[in-house]
């Protein structure tokens, strides 16, 4: 049989001859036709079937199934003759032609292509990986691609089901895992502590302390619209970390709030001289703000401060430790808590405990999930590497800031200790139930895709081996159980390495 044909029909082969009750199938041979006496004609029927299934898509009617079983009986054709007169037809090098799309494209760069077209946005590893071995190993077909990413699009234009709104502000995506925090259990553990909860005391690390004469270290930026329920809060929440007076300022871009939360900056400027405030003319975006924030500092560092968080009297101290202590560090952030209580003390919403479980930064991991999003500290020189930030982008500026950060090599440092707080702000930009927040990372990953994902992933199986096995200095190989398994190409590059290692050493890779 010839090599297309049995790639058609891959693992289900066999499965064509495999009798109705499950025993062991007798060899059939094109050049020794079976008999009549040999054959069982409900076998014969079911493989005719299964054929049509595979080779031309569809299921044969009566006539044509009368036909080939006749073949068959009359010792014209033996089964495997009919499977490759069937798959050899006019009919299914049209099937075949139809399903296999710009066949001299990889599958990697066909899937790529498919999400950026169908979907407006980059796939993610995982499902580039997925789509690779379904289409490479299971026998799937890029138009069965296509077809499903079309039909994923089409329901969330089209139907109710894609019309609807994104966020949901009674939950909150637990980052870090696949799960949603709601209000209601957030609140059922807060009744339970009650008042009853320890305070929370800044923490001390002799290894990483900063300089102590002052200067200008951090630039804190804010951008203020309709804030005036959180601004008192905010404004003493800042001015109490325990190096603002010495180390720091605060920015507040004024993007034309009609609150007249000017009143109690006022208050604050007198008693702080490093909180600089600047009302905007006309009402501007937040990234506009933050654009104004970055141009107007004079900090090393930057950070964005929400209104509506919070962070413990030692936040800025810790994020600015970090930068110091390690120059190849360009960008800190750290776990959080979740709250759904606006004005709650930090040390309550730290006593509910729902904490998020970040991942440390990959560009892969990035591309699914913005984990530097709530308070993070980044070098002020990354503006002049990498550009400002969008303003077009009303809520996801940032990520698109960071993709850009990590597509040049830039290192995202995490911080396992947990101390800001994230309010899941009902009214918040990112949380308003009409945000449609996830169009806008959409739009980043699919302008940043191309840059991210390694040129490796994407090429075929072929100009992967070859150029693995050029880089090991020699040839690699796989079983064909390894080359079967979703995640070959992590087992080729282990392999390709250790024997590398080995051939360093002078000895045989193990």
């Amino acid at each position: 049989m010839p090599e297309w044909l049995r790639r058609l029909l891959g693992r289900s082969y066999h499965a064509v001859f495999q009798p109705a009750n499950g025993s062991a199938p007798a060899p059939h041979s094109a050049a020794a036709p079976a008999t009549h006496a040999n054959v069982n004609v409900s076998e014969v029927e079911a493989a005719v079937t299964r054929i049509y299934h595979l080779a031309l898509e569809r299921t044969p009617n009566a006539q044509e199934r009368q036909l080939w079983i006749n073949e068959i009986l009359g010792n014209r054709m033996s089964v495997a003759g009919v499977v490759e007169a069937i798959a050899g037809s006019p009919e299914a090098d049209l099937v075949r032609q139809r399903a296999n799309v710009v066949p001299e494209v990889a599958n990697g760069r066909f899937i790529q292509f498919a999400y950026e077209y169908l979907l407006e946005r980059s796939p993610m590893l995982s499902e580039l990986v997925q789509w690779d071995h379904l289409l490479g190993r299971q026998n799937f077909r890029r138009s069965q691609l296509v077809l499903q990413l079309f039909a994923q699009h089409a329901t969330e234009v089209l139907t109710d089901e894609g019309k609807g709104p994104v966020h949901d502000p009674n939950l909150a995506p637990w980052l870090g895992t696949d799960r949603f925090i709601s209000i209601k259990e957030w609140q059922e553990k807060a009744d339970e502590i009650g008042n009853n909860y320890p305070p929370v005391e800044p923490k001390r690390y002799p290894s990483l302390s900063i300089p102590r004469q002052p200067e200008i270290l951090v630039s804190a930026i804010a951008s203020l619209y309709r804030g005036g329920d959180y601004i008192e809060q905010f404004l003493e929440n800042i001015t109490s970390q325990t190096i603002f007076a010495t180390h720091c300022e605060l920015i507040i871009i004024d993007a034309d709030s009609p609150e007249n939360e000017g009143a109690v900056i006022s208050r604050y400027m007198e008693r702080f001289p490093n909180i600089v405030y600047h009302r905007a003319p006309t009402r501007i975006g937040i990234y506009e703000a933050w654009n104004l924030g970055v141009q107007m500092s004079n900090g090393r560092y930057l950070t964005n401060t929400n209104l509506d968080d919070l962070r413990r009297s030692d936040s800025f101290e810790r994020q600015v430790e970090i930068l110091e202590k390690f120059p190849f560090v360009d960008v800190v952030y750290q776990d959080f808590y979740y709250s759904f209580e606006g004005k709650a003390p930090f040390a309550k919403s730290a006593a509910v405990g729902f904490k998020s479980q970040l991942p440390v930064v990959t560009p892969y991991n990035l591309m699914q999930s913005n984990s530097p999003h709530n308070a993070p500290m980044w070098r002020r020189t990354l503006h002049d590497e990498v550009g400002m930030f969008d303003a077009s982008f009303r809520s996801a500026g940032d990520y698109d800031f960071w993709l850009r950060c990590v597509q040049v090599g830039k290192t995202f440092f995490k911080v396992n200790d947990p101390h800001v707080i994230y309010f899941v702000n009902p009214e918040g930009l990112s949380t308003q139930p009409n945000t449609r927040g996830i169009d806008e990372a959409n739009r980043s990953t699919k302008r940043h895709g191309r840059k991210l994902l390694s040129p490796w992933l994407l090429s075929s199986d072929e100009e992967f081996m070859h150029e693995l096995s050029r880089l090991a200095g020699g040839p690699v190989t796989l079983g064909k159980t390894e080359q079967a398994a979703p995640d070959w190409r992590y087992t080729a590059a282990q392999r390709a390495l250790r024997l590398h290692s080995a051939a360093s050493r002078g000895r045989p890779a193990a």
